[in-house]
């Protein structure tokens, strides 16, 4: 029972007060989408969100594994964990390389108007699209604390399904013994996974959706494919409460980027998400 009450007293805690933000920043204009019949970018195509998945999945599934078992085979055991720490950062570069490859041989101007549309009336800064990510991460926090909370109190009740732990959680951690490769698991987590998550998730996808469908329900669903995205089969049921919590956050991602039509506003809020996660992890370990 009083695992129970617990669940409920955070789940009623984040719950009021995601809900008292949501309130002030809808009467403060914040959930104000542009018309859809206002010029927006929106020449994606599938086979660009096709290509740069490919992409992407091609280097962290099957590039990274045959070069890490090289690198395993060819170096000294007291300099594996460095070299594995420069392959990743290679690979990383590379996939964002390619990115902009590919998006540049299709249109030219693709990559660019991916990251900001600058054809829509009153643009704003990228400075202040970054803020507006930043107070999305002030609203959106709360609601995604929430939402985990009450996916975790479901799996209790029904399982006895409690302490997993997410794969991004368990890869920090086996890197606190090597400064090399936490400087490396600091940097993939607050700054490669958000650039590179953004173009695929926000910058593509959603994109394309929009030609197919409203951008709220765009929103909707490039958030879903976002969240499954995370699915991973060691942290077996835990994934339900995973895919429940990004799901709402990816809500925030999408909208901010429609609202401030730019990358860096979605960039922003899932730095600033990752980074705090990040500090949590590392400065108060449970």
């Amino acid at each position: 029972m009083q695992e129970y009450v617990e669940y409920l007293q955070v789940i009623l805690l984040f719950g009021l007060l995601g809900s008292i933000l949501v309130w002030v920043a809808k009467s403060n204009g914040y959930f104000h989408l542009p018309h859809p019949r206002e010029k927006r970018f929106n020449p994606v195509p599938f086979k660009t969100v096709l290509a740069v998945f490919v992409i992407y999945l091609g280097m962290t599934m099957v590039v990274a594994p045959i070069l890490a078992r090289i690198i395993q085979s060819a170096f000294a055991p007291d300099s594996i964990v460095s070299a594995l720490g420069w392959l990743q950062l290679l690979l990383l570069a590379s996939i964002f390389i390619l990115f902009y490859l590919y998006c540049n041989a299709q249109d030219p101007g693709m990559f660019k108007k991916i990251w900001k549309d600058r054809s829509i009336p009153h643009t704003k800064p990228i400075g202040t699209d970054i803020l507006m990510g930043f107070i999305s991460w002030i609203i959106a926090f709360p609601l995604v604390i929430a939402m985990g909370q009450l996916a975790d109190m479901i799996l209790y009740f029904f399982f006895g399904f409690e302490n997993y732990e997410q794969v991004a959680v368990r890869y920090l951690k086996t890197t606190l013994g090597s400064p090399s490769m936490l400087a490396v698991a600091l940097f993939t987590i607050l700054i490669a996974a958000p650039v590179i998550e953004e173009f695929l998730f926000r910058g593509c996808l959603q994109t394309f959706f929009k030609r197919h469908m409203h951008p709220r329900n765009a929103i909707v669903l490039s958030a879903l494919c976002f969240a499954l995205f995370h699915f991973a089969p060691s942290q077996g049921i835990g994934n339900i409460s995973l895919v429940a919590s990004l799901f709402v956050f990816a809500l925030f991602l999408g909208f901010i980027y429609e609202r401030q039509a730019s990358l860096f506003a979605s960039i922003g809020l899932h730095m600033t998400f990752n980074a705090v996660s990040t500090f949590r992890i590392l400065f108060f370990p449970e």
